[in-house]
């Protein structure tokens, strides 16, 4: 963390609702281009918008769930901007009134001011042909995305590194995935970055996507902006473009002010009233967020803080958990392998548990496999490997492989077998000869004997 580093995000998030922001075209279906538009959202003349209260309500969850206060009488209004992607010239949002401010998110014991949620639709989306933004020969524009409902939760600059900015949008998904209004993978989520050194003058850098990227993006652009006050030069205030291919930032105009934009009232829209009866039956229905579910954890589970945090972090993930705890005795051994063997085979394969081919009911197999002795622990953290890639059944791969734990009988031949092959061990002289002697016996066993068992047979030799 640095104290002269300043971060502020506005995180623009799709809302998985079945329709459109102002009109009943599908958010999701066909991705043949222009397949998916009516008048409104498209803009044509004449054509009136109407509220999507699905919008409404899954909002103001999220403004709710950030503490935020909410406004009971609202306006839309009109951003108006000359681009490919709104063919109406403006983009509908709110501006003067948002639905939620004066929010916050407490990350890793810090307290992330919120400013905003308001409610507002996407544009279109831009097709360059040959290249990117900078270099393409033209460019397609496709209206599909045009009225798509996005909520924009806009912080105060208290963010202080590149890390931290990664960890409260952590955070803000775990909410919204809790809420049950966003789903990762199927939906975007896309952020702008402030940043400036103290003193200096604040760069945006646009619609970065994902979580890793936004760090990759602000440590770039913390980087530059301190090579350039090393060599006596000044950050210039302006807006910049992030790309993922070569990890760098690239300017792309000066910074507009808010003037710019030309706010009014819209007034196709009425205005958007909330009542205080509707507020609270909205607070009332809000489900377990995760600071809830990270204390639940640890006094239901008597797991430590970090690793509820880590498996709260993916909702995905902490459900998997409490279904496979599900009728099983021991849920800290279930945390302990979730959050270890699991988690680092996952990431290996470079996915998430939504994405992967593991289930609660093979996985729990594997655990009673190794609980009943058919395999070792040590045998169990090579299967989960091999479980994880192909999501086969353990019992499946135990079979195929040839693998379980060998009798007494032959467990005993093998150990005898190594000894004889070793006359010079005598671990009466060196005592810690005897770990020399395991490991020879589990490479001749390939991992399927239980070490203890192992060192108390070789005792006995003695």
């Amino acid at each position: 963390m640095s104290k002269d580093v300043i971060i502020g995000l506005e995180t623009h998030i799709q809302l998985n609702t079945k329709s459109k922001m102002f009109c009943q075209c599908p958010t999701k279906g066909s991705d043949e281009p222009n397949t998916r538009t009516c008048e409104v959202c498209i803009g044509a003349p004449g054509s009136k918008p109407r509220i999507n209260r699905e919008v409404v309500n899954k909002a103001l969850s999220v403004a709710l769930a950030l503490n935020c206060e909410i406004n009971k009488r609202m306006t839309w209004d009109r951003k108006s901007y000359f681009y490919p992607d709104m063919s109406k010239n403006y983009q509908i949002t709110q501006y003067d009134t948002p639905l939620g401010f004066k929010g916050k998110l407490k990350v890793n014991a810090r307290v992330i001011r919120i400013r905003r949620v308001h409610m507002e639709e996407d544009p279109a989306r831009l097709v360059h042909a040959g290249g990117d933004i900078r270099s393409s020969d033209y460019v397609k524009v496709d209206y599909n995305r045009s009225g798509t409902p996005l909520i924009e939760v806009v912080t105060e600059p208290d963010l202080r590194s590149p890390e931290g900015a990664r960890d409260y949008l952590r955070s803000l998904l775990s909410i919204l995935e809790h809420l049950g209004v966003f789903e990762p993978g199927d939906y975007t989520i896309k952020s702008d970055c402030n940043i400036s050194i103290k003193g200096g003058q604040r760069v945006e850098v646009k619609n970065v996507s994902g979580l890793k990227d936004v760090e990759k993006a602000l440590t770039y652009e913390l980087v530059r902006q301190r090579n350039l006050l090393k060599r006596g030069k000044k950050v210039k205030r302006g807006t910049r473009q992030f790309s993922p291919a070569g990890g760098t930032t690239y300017a792309l105009r000066t910074k507009e002010s808010e003037m710019d934009y030309g706010y009014i009232v819209d007034p196709d829209l009425p205005w958007l009233v909330l009542t205080n009866k509707k507020i609270r039956r909205a607070r009332g229905s809000l489900p377990e967020l995760p600071a809830e579910r990270v204390k639940r954890f640890i006094k239901e589970y008597g797991m430590n803080k970090e690793q509820a945090h880590t498996l709260v972090s993916d909702k995905a993930l902490a459900d998997f958990f409490e279904d496979c705890v599900k009728g099983y005795k021991d849920p800290t051994r279930i945390a302990s392998w979730v959050d270890t063997q699991l988690l680092k085979c996952l990431n290996y394969q470079k996915q998430t548990i939504r994405e992967s081919k593991v289930k609660p009911e093979s996985f729990m197999e594997l655990i009673r496999l190794m609980d009943k002795g058919v395999i070792t622990e040590r045998l169990g953290k090579e299967l989960i490997k091999d479980y994880v890639s192909t999501g086969k059944s353990p019992k499946e791969l135990v079979e195929e492989k040839g693998l379980g734990t060998l009798s007494d009988k032959e467990l005993k031949k093998v150990v005898k077998k190594v000894l004889k092959d070793n006359p010079d061990v005598n671990i009466k002289k060196d005592k810690k000869s005897i770990n020399y002697l395991i490991g020879q016996v589990l490479r001749a066993t390939k991992g399927q004997a239980d070490p203890n068992k192992i060192r108390g047979l070789i005792k006995k030799e003695f």
